[in-house]
C-alpha cells in the first residue's frame, strides 16, 4: 500500500512540476484556449505528452498494464488546448508506449494501445460536445477511470490488487483531478498577471511603446556588442499649441497617432520608444541594413502625409528629428548628439531631420 501511494504521489509531483514550468515558459502566450495559435496548443500538447512519458517511468506494472495518472495530462490538454493538444499528447503517449513495450506480450501491448487510442478519441468527442470546463474535466476523468476499471476487471486477477493498488488509484485520481483542475486555473491566472505586469513595466502607459528602461537596456547591449548602431530622436512640432487649443485629450490622441505611424514604418528589428513628453526615440541596431537618415526622412514625410483626423476636421501635424551614428562613444554621448541635431532641425524651420556630423 505504501509503495503504491509513493508511486502516485510521485506522479502528482511530476504533473505539478511540468505544468508549472510549462505555464511559466508560455507566459507570453497565455491564456491557452481553443482559439489560441496552433503553435501554442501544440506546445501545450507536447508538454503534457512529456508529462505522460515521465509518468510511465513512475508507474505500477500489472500483467502488461502501466497504472499511473496519465489520464490527467490528457484531461488538461482537453481542458485548455482542445483537439490539437489532445491529439499531440495522445500521439506522443502512443509512440512512447510502443517504444518501451520491450518483452511484453503482443496482446498486452495491443490492449494498452487500444485503450489509449479509444480514450483519446472519446476525449476529442467530449471536448466538441461539452463547453463547460468543469463538466468536461469531470467527464474525462470519469471515462478514464472507467476504462482503467474495465481493464482491471477483464485482465488476469492479481492477489490483493484491489486493496493495494486499485482502490488507492481511484481515490488519488479523484483527489488529484480536483487539485489540478483548480491549480491549473490558479497557475494560468498567476502567469497571465505576471506577463501583464512585466508588459506594463516595459512599456509607456499612453503609447504602449518601449519606455526609457527598455531603451537603455537595448542600447547597453549594442554598446557592449560594439555594434554599428544609430539613433533618431523625434519631437512633435508645436505640440504645446495643440494641447492649449484642443485640450490634453486630443494631445494624447495625437501622441498615440504618431506612435502608430512609428510602429508601422519601422522594421521589427528596430526599437521604438517614447523618450518623454512629445519626444520619441528610434534605435537602429544595424546601420548597414537600415539607414537612420533614410528612415528619418521617410518618417518625417509620412507624418506630414498622414494628418490626425478629429470628428470635425483633420489636423496636420509635423515632426522634427535628430540623427546620430554611434562611433564607439558612450550611449549618453550619442543621445546628446542626436538631441543637438534635433535642436538644429527645429532652429532650421522644423518639419525636417538633421544629422549630427561633427
Amino acid at each position: 500500500m505504501l509503495s503504491t501511494l509513493n508511486v502516485f504521489f510521485t506522479n502528482i509531483c511530476i504533473i505539478f512540476l511540468i505544468l508549472s514550468v510549462t505555464f511559466y515558459l508560455m507566459r507570453n502566450r497565455l491564456p491557452i484556449q481553443y482559439d489560441s495559435k496552433r503553435s501554442t496548443r501544440l506546445y501545450f500538447g507536447f508538454a503534457n505528452g512529456l508529462t505522460g512519458i515521465l509518468l510511465m517511468h513512475n508507474s505500477i506494472s500489472i500483467n502488461g498494464s502501466l497504472i499511473d495518472l496519465r489520464l490527467l495530462p490528457l484531461a488538461l490538454s482537453a481542458l485548455y488546448g482542445g483537439p490539437v493538444s489532445i491529439v499531440t499528447t495522445g500521439i506522443i503517449l502512443l509512440l512512447y508506449r510502443v517504444l518501451i513495450s520491450g518483452g511484453e506480450s503482443v496482446s498486452a501491448l495491443q490492449n494498452s494501445l487500444v485503450m489509449l487510442t479509444g480514450f483519446t478519441v472519446l476525449i476529442i468527442l467530449c471536448a466538441q460536445l461539452i463547453k463547460h470546463k468543469g463538466r468536461l474535466f469531470t467527464v474525462i476523468v470519469t471515462i478514464g477511470s472507467t476504462l482503467v476499471l474495465l481493464r482491471m476487471l477483464l485482465g488476469p486477477s492479481h492477489p490483493h490488487a484491489w486493496q493495494t493498488i486499485f482502490l488507492p488509484y481511484f481515490l488519488i485520481t479523484i483527489g488529484a483531478s480536483i487539485l489540478f483542475y483548480h491549480l491549473s486555473h490558479m497557475l494560468q491566472g498567476h502567469f497571465v498577471l505576471y506577463a501583464y505586469q512585466s508588459y506594463l513595466a516595459s512599456t509607456d502607459e499612453l503609447t504602449r511603446l518601449a519606455n526609457r528602461h527598455v531603451i537603455t537596456g537595448k542600447v547597453k547591449a549594442l554598446v557592449e556588442a560594439k555594434a554599428p548602431w544609430g539613433v533618431i530622436i523625434f519631437d512633435l512640432d508645436h505640440f504645446k499649441a495643440v494641447n492649449d487649443q484642443y485640450g490634453h485629450a486630443v494631445g494624447d490622441a495625437v501622441l498615440r497617432h504618431f506612435s502608430v505611424l512609428l510602429t508601422q514604418e519601422c522594421p521589427d528589428s528596430i526599437t521604438v520608444g517614447r523618450y518623454g513628453g512629445e519626444e520619441f526615440i528610434v534605435v537602429i541596431p544595424n546601420t548597414f541594413t537600415v539607414s537612420p537618415t533614410r528612415l528619418a526622412r521617410q518618417l518625417v514625410q509620412s507624418v506630414t502625409d498622414t494628418p490626425f483626423v478629429m470628428q470635425d476636421h483633420a489636423l496636420t501635424i509635423t515632426v522634427s528629428a535628430g540623427v546620430a551614428y554611434a562611433k564607439n562613444q558612450a550611449a549618453g554621448i550619442v543621445f546628446k548628439q542626436a538631441d543637438t541635431a534635433l535642436y538644429a532641425a527645429k532652429e532650421n524651420g522644423r518639419n525636417q531631420f538633421m544629422l549630427y556630423d561633427k
